[in-house]
């Protein structure tokens, strides 16, 4: 088979042509039709205006956010892990910040090369929501952390709390939280098996030494803990919230046990 390059470019150019079109809002705003889309079917609606600088302006509009806050908390998305890599991406791609809005100015003759940087940009934003549903334990303890300060006065919580029992320094608590009366509250996240089980003997050995405290543990998804695991952790764990996602239960179950 001879590929004929000539044809191809000749397709490429025509149907590209079809298929990416501007139409005008009965507001006058230009908008940019290409095949872009979000995961829910979405086209990116990517508008058209002219900056202040005199060059042509491509702008989501807010939309992108729009859609990752349907599933997601934007501001605790815009926070830890992927607030970084938020900025990595704009920096890389020449993206702005625009009150809410993604935006990217570009001069007109560039049109063609800024609207494909622009789709591909906003495509990597959109895909750091992924990053919350596999098991990338920082952003797990990102999102923990961000949950739990929404909840809990930070002068009530104490980080990677050693409590008084011999060789406290390798039993560390994730999060010591002022109960109600003296006994404290002791979180941990649970965003694996190999926590499941280093939570089951650090709870185990807290036991043994007497220690007065009460327990909840956060996981990042409990259906994911094999279940020999997870019964040998019920047996000494208090609370369970099986997910992040749960968040009525996470503050039910922590405002119930901090102090008033």
């Amino acid at each position: 088979m001879t590929i004929d390059h000539e044809a191809l470019r000749n397709l490429l150019c025509q149907r590209l042509c079809e298929d990416v079109r501007v139409d005008r809002r009965p507001d006058g705003v230009l908008v940019l039709r290409a095949h872009f889309r979000f995961p829910d079917g979405d086209t990116y609606p990517i508008h058209l205006i002219e900056a202040e600088s005199g060059c042509l302006r491509l702008s989501d509009f807010g939309h992108t956010l729009m859609h990752i806050s349907y599933e997601h908390d934007v501001d605790s998305f815009m926070d830890g892990t992927r607030g970084m890599l938020l900025e990595r991406i704009m920096a890389e791609s020449g993206l702005q910040w625009d009150g809410g809005a993604f935006s990217f100015d570009t001069a007109p003759e560039r049109l063609p090369e800024a609207i494909f940087q622009f789709g591909q940009a906003l495509t990597k934003i959109y895909d750091l929501t992924f990053l919350s549903r596999s098991n990338v334990g920082s952003t797990f303890y990102d999102d923990l952390a961000d949950l739990l300060l929404r909840s809990v006065d930070e002068a009530r919580i104490q980080q990677d709390y050693q409590p008084d029992v011999p060789n406290a320094q390798v039993y560390p608590v994730d999060y010591r939280i002022e109960g109600k009366g003296e006994i404290p509250l002791f979180l941990y996240g649970v965003p694996n098996r190999d926590k499941a089980r280093l939570a089951t003997i650090m709870l185990s050995y807290f036991h043994r030494h007497e220690l007065k405290f009460e327990s909840i543990l956060v996981f990042q998804n409990q259906a994911e803990i094999p279940r020999v695991d997870l019964a040998r952790l019920s047996d000494v764990g208090g609370d369970m919230i099986s997910s992040l996602e749960s968040h009525e239960d996470f503050n039910r179950k922590i405002l119930n046990r901090v102090a008033a």
